[in-house]
């Protein structure tokens, strides 16, 4: 009887020990998988796949945490998704209209920024619609706006001249005709 229970316990140690050795090896596989599936998810450099791999295989618990403490932080799924997150945002702010001046953000239907008052829309000096600073011909009629402006801004300089040139002959008649109703005395004084 005693010779039957040793070896019923000697069955069931054993069948323990069979089973926690299946266990261990089926942890040691998973762990093996879990760090090529997750090494794989971070970059697609094979040799750094097959070496990560190889650590957790080779040594088991100990490699898994170093594994652990050297993997890239990020997926290649994150980053796929912060690069087209940073693609929108920089063809929202493209879209989004700046004045030309301060590059503060403006509405397409002002004529006028609002922190620098830059003019932001003018006339087509063709058709006379509305046109943004930016653009070099009018959309609606086709002319070129750098052609006209050349033109149109040789004809202001003269135009500028010609006011200087007035309001400064201006200015010497308005002081030669105050000079004519003075007093003789109060210009010796000042002279």
């Amino acid at each position: 009887m005693l010779a039957e229970l040793s070896n019923t316990i000697a069955t069931l140690i054993g069948i323990f020990v069979a089973l926690l050795g299946a266990f261990i090896f089926a942890f040691w596989i998973a762990m093996g998988i879990w760090t090529f599936n997750d090494i794989r998810s971070r970059t697609r450099d094979w040799l750094a796949i097959a070496l990560a791999s190889l650590l957790v295989l080779v040594f088991p618990l100990v490699g898994l945490v170093l594994y652990m403490m050297v993997r890239p932080r990020e997926t290649l799924a994150d980053v796929f998704d912060r690069a087209l997150e940073e693609e929108s945002l920089l063809r929202e702010l493209e879209s989004t209209l700046s004045c030309y001046h301060c590059g503060l953000p403006v509405q397409d239907t002002w004529n006028f920024c609002s922190n620098c008052h830059s003019q932001l829309r003018y006339a087509c000096s063709n058709c006379g619609k509305a046109m943004r600073h930016e653009w070099d011909i009018c959309v609606n009629c086709g002319a070129n706006q750098i052609e006209q402006e050349s033109t149109t801004t040789g004809g202001r300089a003269n135009s500028r001249h010609r006011a200087v040139a007035s309001s400064a002959s201006a200015a010497f008649e308005i002081a030669d005709s105050d000079a004519a109703f003075r007093p003789p005395q109060e210009t010796s004084q000042r002279s």
